[in-house]
């Protein structure tokens, strides 16, 4: 039964792969070596435009993976994606999976369902494998909370 945890959490992930793509090394090190062409305290909207050119040619998608390395790299990437649009125009909406559009809801239906599976089954190895699954399914990063508490 742990088995079928292990293969749904495969096909979650490669399902979730496309829309959370991680970076590769490759794309890091072509990220670092664009973003050393610009000066982050004084980007133009036409540097963000190039700047955006470039990642896209590239299939570099805006990730928070990547606003991360771009902060690293003392660039704000909300910045560079506000300068580059034209101006009126909306940004585009959050994906799908984003932790703000997350039913809390369907995440502990979940997780009730595979708890009352495999509970009696499970060892310390099994629920990191099921918290890695739940995470993936929901599109969480490992440090993400999985619930909200709002007051």
């Amino acid at each position: 039964m742990i088995n079928n945890i292990s293969s749904n959490s495969a096909s979650l992930v490669q399902q979730q792969s496309s829309q959370t793509a991680k970076l590769t090394t490759a794309q890091s090190d072509f990220v670092k070596q664009t973003l050393a062409e610009f000066d982050a305290e004084n980007l133009t909207a036409e540097n963000a435009l190039s700047i955006q050119a470039a990642l896209k040619e590239q299939g570099i998608a805006p990730t928070k993976e990547l606003a991360e390395l771009m902060g690293e790299l003392e660039f704000d990437a909300k910045s560079i994606g506000d300068a580059a649009r034209p101006e009126g125009q909306r940004p585009p909406p959050p994906p799908k999976n984003s932790i703000e559009q997350v039913n809390t809801k369907d995440v502990v239906s979940y997780l009730d369902e595979l708890l009352a599976q495999y509970s009696s089954q499970l060892n310390d190895e099994d629920k990191s494998s099921i918290l890695s699954a739940v995470q993936e399914k929901f599109a969480l990063s490992q440090g993400d909370s999985i619930l909200s508490v709002k007051a």
